[in-house]
C-alpha cells in the first residue's frame, strides 16, 4: 500500500468519524478498540486502520474501496475526468449528516435533469427554427 493511499484512507476514516460520533472516544466504545487508537490514527503514529477495512466498511456503510477513495472498477475506466472529479466530490460529501447527503443528491439529480430538459427543448426549438428558415426560401 502507497503512503498516498494510506492517507487519503486515514483522511476519510478520521472525517466519518467526526461525522458520525461524538467523539474519538465514543468510536473506539462503539468498536471495542483500546483508548487513544483514533489518536494515534491522528497523528500518524499507527495505521493499523488498514488492517481493519472491512470492520470499518461495514461500520460506516461503505465499500472498502470507498473508505480507501479508489475509482470504481469496470465503468470507471470509461469516466471522464469531468465525471471523475464530481465522483470524487461526492464521495466527500460522505462527511456530511445524512440528511444533507439526501439532499445534496436530490438536487444534483434535479439540477442535472432540468439541464438535459431544457438542452432537449433547445434543440427541438433549434430543429423548429431551421425547418421554418427552409420552408421560407
Amino acid at each position: 500500500m502507497s503512503n498516498q493511499t494510506t492517507e487519503s484512507t486515514r483522511e476519510m476514516l478520521l472525517s466519518l468519524i467526526a461525522a458520525e460520533y461524538e467523539s474519538d472516544a465514543a468510536f473506539e466504545r462503539a468498536l471495542g478498540l483500546p483508548e487513544k487508537t483514533v489518536n494515534n490514527w491522528r497523528r500518524g503514529r499507527s495505521a493499523s486502520f488498514m488492517k481493519m477495512l472491512p470492520l470499518l466498511s461495514e461500520c460506516f456503510h461503505v465499500q472498502v474501496g470507498a473508505l480507501m477513495d479508489m475509482p470504481l472498477r469496470g465503468e470507471a475506466a470509461e469516466l471522464s475526468e469531468e465525471e471523475l472529479h464530481l465522483l470524487h466530490l461526492y464521495r466527500k460529501s460522505r462527511t456530511l449528516p445524512k440528511e444533507m447527503r439526501a439532499a445534496l443528491a436530490e438536487t444534483v439529480e434535479s439540477t442535472i435533469r432540468l439541464y438535459i430538459k431544457s438542452a432537449e427543448a433547445f434543440a427541438r426549438e433549434s430543429k423548429r427554427a431551421i425547418k421554418k428558415a427552409k420552408e421560407k426560401q
